[in-house]
């Protein structure tokens, strides 16, 4: 018997070789996504902080905000004049937190912040040491012009 085709064995070492190329492959996949949201959140977080200096360097003072959201930023006065389309969500869909400091000792002060993919603080300031790059749970902060908390390599 001249039959063409695979034997079942022949089937099942194929099914198991592709099975742990996906085991491998699909949590990287899976890091990569995160990091992806990881980093277009620092993005838009930085371009909302060079918005917010150029407010400043005009009205030497931070914009208002009422909510405690960036939202309340985005009126006809900040946006378009200071940034075209202001980020008020990060990579995970969660509104930026916004804060400035007060009127007339720290009114050129400001913090932007996303709380992650746990979308919800961190808390504690000890916590924020041990930031890691592959912990997108981790709040990020951008503060005056520069991160103040964020993803890098643990100490």
């Amino acid at each position: 018997m001249n039959k063409k085709g695979f034997t079942l064995i022949e089937l099942l070492i194929v099914v198991a070789i592709i099975g742990i190329i996906a085991a491998i492959a699909i949590p990287n996949l899976l890091v990569a996504l995160q990091k992806g949201k990881q980093k277009a959140t620092m993005g838009d977080m930085k371009s909302v902080g060079n918005a917010i200096e150029s407010y400043i360097t005009d009205w030497s003072f931070a914009p208002q905000n009422a909510a405690g959201d960036i939202s309340t930023m985005a009126v006809g006065w900040f946006q378009p004049f200071y940034i075209k389309v202001l980020p008020q969500r990060d990579g995970w869909g969660t509104q930026f937190a916004y804060a400035r400091g007060t009127i007339p000792t720290n009114a050129d002060m400001y913090s932007i912040t996303s709380y992650g993919r746990n979308k919800v603080t961190n808390g504690t300031a000890a916590e924020y040491d041990v930031v890691s790059l592959t912990d997108f749970n981790n709040d990020i902060i951008f503060s005056n012009g520069q991160f103040t908390v964020g993803p890098r390599i643990k100490r």
